[in-house]
């Protein structure tokens, strides 16, 4: 089942994965895994953001 995520819990948990990404000590594989889901964070809040522009000019 899909979660169905609004802008905030988006920006919510982006800042979470940068707060974890900038403490240091992370391992190489969890680092990486952190950085695949910040950027899939930033491609959902993009595709929010226009989802919402577009909605605006309708």
């Amino acid at each position: 089942m899909r979660r169905i995520l609004d802008r905030t819990q988006v920006v919510r948990e982006l800042t979470n994965v940068a707060e974890k990404l900038d403490g240091g000590n992370v391992p190489t594989e969890k680092r990486l895994t952190l950085l695949r889901r910040q950027a899939q964070l930033g491609d959902l809040l993009d595709a929010i953001d226009l989802k919402a522009r577009r909605a605006a000019n309708v």
